[in-house]
């Protein structure tokens, strides 16, 4: 029997894709499927979506806009990836959009040509880390490709397991780490300017992800959320106005899947260091958690994003 690959729909469940105007407030629905579980889209282009799926890679070209077409499996467009069994997902484009980014199951960072896919090129050696066992785990790339914002997880000799925030350089595969402590850390990105890291980290709440961000040219981390619920994954929109991210109830460890989650946000000016006082708009209460938003969903005009949802069959 052949041992399924990646994430798999739970019995009843469905998973679905999603494009949001920021504008109108809208949500409108392009693809559902009760066979294939989708994650964690990017924005190739204006119509064309980036997935993972049974641990492999996937072109979705949206439906026109204007009409009511709602995708499914069938549409799913698979980009090869030679040298690389099992992908998460974590993954970005380069910003040449020639390639993509992936973090496979093994623990390495591996660069993929786009569209069409071919032979992988591998960027890190997880193994320069041992006896210490190493993962990485890439949630950006800086705006000119000189840099990939990861979190690296590693498994000391004595069991203790820890996430740091590094810049890995994309062509030694070198991690420069900008976190080592013992604060859980994840989702890391770098704003469209260069100029800043964001990431979610519980160093000031203990047990909670709050969103903080971290100047590249020195500097200590600022917190730029400060509440009871858990909140993950900042995505800063390509123009530096709006700041997207992922919120769980109190009291939730971790990114976990099939919560009930919103998609908030707030001014992009957070990002860049204001201190002003916002409240976080909800756009979207939804089912989901990990795999809604885990890398950079927006469309470069900024104008729309992406995520997914996986609500149960009524």
């Amino acid at each position: 029997m052949t041992e399924p690959r990646g994430r798999q729909l739970l019995p009843g469940q469905t998973s679905r894709v999603h494009v949001y105007d920021v504008a109108d407030r809208t949500s409108r629905l392009v693809f559902e499927s009760d066979t294939v579980l989708v994650e964690a889209p990017n924005v190739l282009d204006d119509r064309t979506l980036v997935l993972n799926g049974d641990g492999d890679l996937w072109l979705l070209p949206l439906p026109e806009q204007g009409t009511d077409a709602v995708l499914d499996e069938t549409a799913l467009v698979p980009v090869p990836m030679g040298g690389v069994d099992e992908i998460n997902n974590d993954h970005v484009l380069d910003p040449s959009g020639s390639s993509i980014v992936v973090s496979a199951r093994d623990g390495e960072l591996y660069r993929v040509p786009l569209p069409d896919g071919g032979p992988a090129t591998r960027i890190t050696d997880a193994a320069a880390a041992l006896p210490v066992a190493r993962k990485f785990y890439l949630h950006g790339i800086a705006p000119d490709g000189s840099a990939l914002a990861g979190i690296v997880g590693e498994l000391s000799e004595d069991g203790v397991w820890t996430t740091d925030v590094a810049l890995v350089d994309p062509a030694s595969g070198e991690p420069r780490f900008l976190t080592r402590d013992e604060h859980p850390d994840d989702g890391c990105t770098i704003t469209p300017d260069g100029g800043t890291l964001l990431w979610n980290t519980e160093r000031f709440s203990p047990g909670t992800a709050q969103l903080a961000s971290l100047r590249l040219d020195g500097g200590e981390p600022v917190r730029m959320t400060a509440d009871e619920r858990v909140d993950w994954f900042p995505h800063l929109s390509p123009d530096g106005t709006h700041l997207l991210y992922l919120s769980y109830e109190p009291g939730v460890q971790g990114h976990p899947a099939d919560h009930r989650v919103e998609l908030r946000l707030l001014p992009g000016a957070l990002a860049r260091g204001a201190r002003i006082a916002a409240q976080p708009e909800t756009l979207v209460a939804l089912d989901g958690g990990q795999g809604t938003v885990n890398v950079p969903p927006w469309a470069p005009d900024s104008t729309w994003f992406a995520y997914c949802d996986y609500p149960a069959r009524a």
